[in-house]
């Protein structure tokens, strides 16, 4: 792939022995010579070679019936329903679900992939972070889901997040909303990118301007969302509407415009548990998490049974959903701790 990393071919080259001898001593076999082993441990540390464990793959033939799966956080409703779906599929092809968190940390992602190859799974789901994951060809087959991976045509299966959100911003200036808000989580992942994408583009086709003070990013909890949002509403000119990019920021959202006693509309990505029960109107951007795990699992078992077709992109659409209690204040003024915003 031209990665210029060195291989264990180079420093079979420079030690002036077999790859099979370089690979017993990376793995630390026994019965290698000790000049032997010196010299490869000479020339490892001279080329700066790094066995690629996330490159290795399984032995011709060899299965384990098992599948791993990373996502960022099983405690969220969106992630626990990717996996149901995942496992659903897994079931049908009497497979086993191996489910890791990543906690959207690009060291620990690697970690656990590196695990669960050498745990021989059959093959691997990833929500992706982030971080460049271009040194993962080759490997066991691999889906992505939710996020397209960096540096690594691979299949994938994604939400049609500028759309969606597009749609829910749309609605929110189609209600005569002038400052809108952005809440967000990590602005270098696909689904932050597309989302404030699609943010933008309904505030260009409403005649609004981009305020970049309105845009609060880089949140990750539900405190962090509460934070920001706090923030905004405690400004002289505060927004007259809130866009929140995943339901966490929905929650943490909906916490600080609920302990303000502000009159704001909310628009989200996601949907929410329990969202019909709330007092107040909220906009969702739904659709079926579980269904982007089965389709990921579909295509991985394609792979697994030895699909080698070009990598395939699948986007699964949304919907624009209204919830929550009586629209009668749709459209009224906002008012913010006792300040007008409109």
């Amino acid at each position: 792939m031209g990665s210029g990393r060195p291989t264990m071919h180079d420093v079979a080259r420079s030690a002036g022995v077999s790859v099979t001898t370089v690979s017993r001593v990376v793995n630390d076999a026994r019965h290698v010579h000790g000049e032997t082993r010196r010299r490869v441990e000479a020339a490892i540390a001279t080329l700066n070679f790094q066995r690629n464990d996330i490159a290795r793959t399984l032995r011709p033939g060899q299965t384990t019936s098992t599948i791993g799966l990373l996502i960022e956080d099983v405690s969220n409703p969106f992630y626990s329903a990717i996996a149901r779906g995942v496992d659903d599929v897994a079931e049908r092809h009497q497979h086993l679900t191996v489910v890791g968190n990543t906690r959207l940390d690009s060291g620990r992602e690697r970690d656990l992939i590196r695990t669960m190859i050498r745990r021989r799974v059959d093959g691997l789901i990833v929500v992706p972070t982030a971080a460049d994951h271009s040194d993962l060809h080759d490997g066991v087959p691999l889906v992505f889901v939710d996020r397209v991976p960096a540096g690594l045509p691979a299949d994938t299966v994604l939400l049609d997040n500028v759309r969606g959100a597009r749609r829910a911003v749309t609605h929110l200036v189609d209600a005569g909303h002038r400052r809108i808000a952005y809440v967000g989580g990590d602005p270098r992942v696909h689904t932050g990118v597309k989302r404030l994408a699609g943010y933008q583009r309904a505030l260009r086709a409403g005649g609004l301007g981009y305020d970049r003070s309105l845009v609060r990013l880089d949140n990750h909890t539900v405190a962090d969302a509460d934070a920001a949002v706090t923030d905004l509403l405690a400004r002289p000119d505060p927004p007259q509407a809130v866009f929140a990019d995943n339901n966490r920021m929905s929650v943490g959202a909906l916490q600080a415009i609920f302990r303000a006693g502000a009159r704001i509309d909310l628009a989200g990505f996601d949907d929410l548990e329990l969202a019909d029960l709330l007092t107040v109107p909220v906009t969702l951007v739904t659709y079926q998490p579980a269904e982007l795990g089965r389709r990921a699992a579909e295509l991985l078992f394609q792979r697994i049974a030895g699909d080698r077709q070009p990598p395939r992109r699948i986007v699964v659409r949304t919907e624009l959903s209204a919830r929550g209690g009586s629209r009668a204040h749709r459209g009224a003024t906002v008012r913010t701790a006792g300040v007008a915003a409109r």
